[in-house]
């Protein structure tokens, strides 16, 4: 069964990018990561406070604090590769939807748009930069966990309900 699997990381290495990284790429790709999941937590920290349900807001608090975690463990790789942590401001929020049924779905969008970025870079960056690839493959496995938890919020959620 491993050798299949090698096998099929290999060939979604061809299909994703071919190459290896190179270091200029994974600390590029950890920047980016690190401004990712900066905006992630504080969308989630916002929609935690325009939850209109208690068990709603404090799963969103859950999630934003797994983030935070995940922000840390970026921060700490950038670090150890000698690169600069991005200041990553507030600024001003996304357009927010209407109610929290939608928000709820922008979060699960945005989840899961981290998921396949972050396993398309644990792939391209196996080889190359095996502990970098770790963190991303970890960060996706997460991230998957997050998008359990928003589907049990969003099917929770009264889509009707404007807030």
């Amino acid at each position: 069964m491993a050798s299949i699997m090698g096998v099929l990381e290999k060939l979604s290495r061809l299909v994703i990018g071919g190459n290896a990284g190179t270091a200029s790429e994974a600390i590029a790709a950890l920047i980016q990561s690190y401004i990712d999941c900066a905006r992630c937590t504080a969308q989630l920290v916002r929609h935690a406070e325009l939850a209109p349900q208690r068990y709603s807001a404090d799963a969103l608090r859950l999630l934003a604090s797994g983030e935070a975690k995940q922000l840390e463990r970026l921060r700490q790789a950038l670090e150890a590769a000698g690169a600069d942590v991005p200041s990553v401001s507030s600024g001003s929020p996304s357009r927010s939807a209407l109610n929290h049924w939608a928000r709820l779905l922008q979060d699960l969008e945005a989840h899961r748009r981290s998921t396949q970025r972050l396993r398309e870079l644990a792939i391209r960056f196996a080889e190359t930069f095996p502990q970098t690839a770790g963190l991303f493959e970890g960060l996706c496995r997460e991230e998957l966990l997050h998008c359990e938890d928003l589907r049990t919020l969003i099917a929770r959620a009264d889509p009707q309900a404007l807030d």
